[in-house]
């Protein structure tokens, strides 16, 4: 009875020291209150725990190899975690799976440690069947390694969030190899029989697997710093764009003012021609014409903003030339509540991705409209263009179709998203068959 109890009270404390792992690993993600995560660990802690004492009392003599008995029911518990962990967090299936061989190995760490210092100081306990004192045993170094151990996986694994959801596909593989060659190791390789080397083994798998995590996380976490720099470089060459744009109108319309003052020269001696020879209606008419070519010469501008009239007119020249039918509305005042920077991101990216959505579109697909609106300390713009017809998308994220990106998330509508938030507003991308439209509301009033 003493060997039943003290095993079902061991088995008892390895679940839930290995639920509170998880728990606090995902803590910033759980979305159901203490009271029902705790209700839902005892039970588990209870039937689990008898569950795992059968399933070992079980197999014991009854296989005809030896082997380690918490391996038994592993499969199960990865699956009975990985359910009860999408329920309450709503995490990626990848990164769940991440974070349950993290407690695995937390778990192999515990008990390799306990192994090998019953193997140096209580030979004795390392023999034959559970006992009192194994309460003590595996439950001191569950208690003192569990817990540091869930502070650094948690800081880890933060780190990795920024990791792209697919890479977790991969990610997922590191544990997964380290449990593999820990059950390897723990099996078929038992360093002759020398029970206190093996588990000396064993604890140096684990240490060199979370080494590995840390090395792994940092490198994620480079990753995403270079990505978020990269994305800042774009920025600053839009706002270098619309510099560049702003030099060659100012030089293009000195061009222009020099042309014009020297031509009225001549259509002032020749209106003053026809009025001195009394042909009024041919100097009229002559002034009708002079008119309608300046008209047609100075381009007016679309609004008061200069960064939207800037960026709206280049890129309206860009898709013209490339036979793209284009419609702009800008109402937006000089100085509309958004900052310049911004609002070249945002209608850098959304003309950017119209242009060149716009120019895989078929015939008579091929359109961009574009309203802008300042009204009431609110911000609204709305892109409208033609597509190919083919989008891509995972969950609410749109991802990028443009060569090279491997559907990974758009870098522009990521930005552009940035930006809705930074003012408290909204992005919101749809399609149908054969347009996409992107609607953008900013808040000028914050």
């Amino acid at each position: 009875m003493e060997a039943i109890i003290s095993e079902y009270i061991v088995w008892g404390i390895d679940i839930v020291m290995t639920i509170v792992f998880c728990l606090y690993v995902l803590k910033d993600c759980l979305r159901v209150r203490t009271p029902v995560l705790g209700g839902i660990a005892a039970a588990l802690t209870l039937f689990g725990a008898a569950a795992s004492l059968g399933a070992a009392i079980f197999a014991n003599g009854r296989l005809p190899f030896t082997m380690d008995y918490t391996i038994t029911l592993l499969p199960l518990w990865l699956a009975a975690g990985l359910l009860l962990l999408r329920w309450a967090s709503k995490e990626n299936w990848g990164r769940l799976v991440f974070v349950l061989l993290l407690s695995v190995q937390a778990l192999h760490f515990c008990q390799a440690v306990t192994y090998f210092t019953y193997g140096l100081f209580f030979p004795a306990l390392a023999e034959g069947t559970f006992c009192w004192a194994d309460i003590l045993g595996f439950g001191i170094p569950r208690l003192l390694i569990t817990l540091p151990l869930a502070v650094f996986c948690q800081r880890l694994y933060s780190k990795l969030l920024a990791a792209d959801v697919k890479q977790y596909v991969r990610l997922w593989v590191v544990p997964l190899f380290f449990v593999f060659l820990y059950f390897m190791q723990s099996n078929l390789y038992s360093v002759n029989n020398n029970f206190t080397l093996a588990n000396g083994f064993r604890i140096i798998i684990c240490v060199c697997a979370f080494m590995t995590y840390s090395q792994m996380a940092s490198a994620v976490s480079s990753s995403a710093k270079a990505a978020k720099e990269a994305e800042n470089r774009a920025q600053l060459a839009h706002q270098l764009d619309l510099q560049r744009a702003r030099v060659e109108d100012l030089e293009s319309h000195a061009e222009e003012m020099k042309r014009i003052r020297h031509d009225r020269r001549q259509h002032v001696r020749v209106l003053r021609g026809l009025l001195e020879k009394g042909e009024v209606k041919e100097a009229l008419a002559y002034l009708e014409d002079y008119e309608g070519s300046m008209a047609e010469a100075i381009q007016p501008p679309l609004c008061e903003n200069f960064v939207a009239d800037t960026l709206c007119r280049r890129y309206e020249a860009l898709a013209k030339q490339a036979g793209v039918e284009v419609s702009i509305s800008a109402l937006l005042p000089k100085e509309p509540g958004v900052a310049g920077s911004d609002l070249a991101v945002i209608l850098g990216n959304l003309w950017e991705n119209a242009v060149a959505a716009a120019l895989d579109a078929g015939e008579g697909k091929r359109f961009i409209r574009l309203r802008v609106q300042a009204q009431e300390e609110q911000v609204l713009i709305r892109m409208e263009n033609g597509y190919g017809g083919l989008v891509y998308q995972e969950g609410e994220r749109l991802l990028s179709s443009k060569p090279g990106r491997n559907k990974a998330e758009g870098v522009g509508i990521a930005s552009v998203r940035a930006m809705a938030v930074k003012y408290g507003g909204m992005a919101d991308f749809t399609y149908t068959l054969d347009t996409f439209t992107a609607s953008v509301l900013l808040y000028t009033g914050r």
